[in-house]
């Protein structure tokens, strides 16, 4: 069976989750077996150890991509911030992960804003509940370099988003598969 894993990522509130399970729906109404990882959940169990310094999140990331490439199903989507691009190269070493890019303005986030993180953010400094490691905002997000895919999620719905990724995996599954054929 050929592995095609694809990692999703972008800053908080951009559609990591809600996009990679609309599109694990999609696959399955095809008959793909297809597993989510949600980073934010896998914090809660193999990584509820680890905080959110660079080498924790790389640690993280780590336990994430070495769990991807463990599991046998045809599609594994990976919904996780990644905000540096050494963890990018994490999910390909480990997995041979492609990149989806999903991209939002700051502007649009702050009005999702689901978490209250960005809220929480944008206090003053000193404020007992102020966030001092918000990526994008008071953490780093380095740009993806080479992301394979990129969606600009405040301009794309959920339903056009979700289609867009479904569409690109068919193909990037229909070209492993063609391409493990002539092996």
């Amino acid at each position: 069976m050929s592995k095609n894993v694809f990692q999703f990522t972008g800053l908080s509130g951009v559609g990591k989750s809600t996009l990679s399970a609309a599109v694990s729906e999609k696959l399955m109404a095809k008959g793909y077996q297809v597993t989510v990882l949600d980073g934010d959940e896998l914090r809660k169990t193999i990584s509820a150890d680890l905080g959110f310094s660079e080498e924790d999140r790389l640690a993280h990331l780590t336990r994430v991509a070495q769990l991807a490439a463990s599991i046998n199903t045809d599609v594994i989507l990976i919904a996780v911030i990644n905000p540096y691009e050494k963890g990018r190269q994490v999910f390909r070493d480990y997995a041979n992960a492609k990149l989806i890019w999903l991209r939002c303005g700051l502007a649009e986030l702050k009005k999702r804003d689901t978490k209250g993180l960005y809220h929480r953010a944008y206090l003053p400094d000193g404020h007992p509940d102020k966030l001092t490691n918000l990526t994008g905002v008071n953490a780093p997000f380095e740009k993806p370099m080479e992301p394979d895919l990129v969606i600009d999620t405040d301009h794309l719905n959920i339903t056009d988003a979700s289609a867009e990724i479904g569409s690109y995996i068919l193909k990037e599954m229909l070209v492993q598969q063609r391409f493990t054929e002539t092996i």
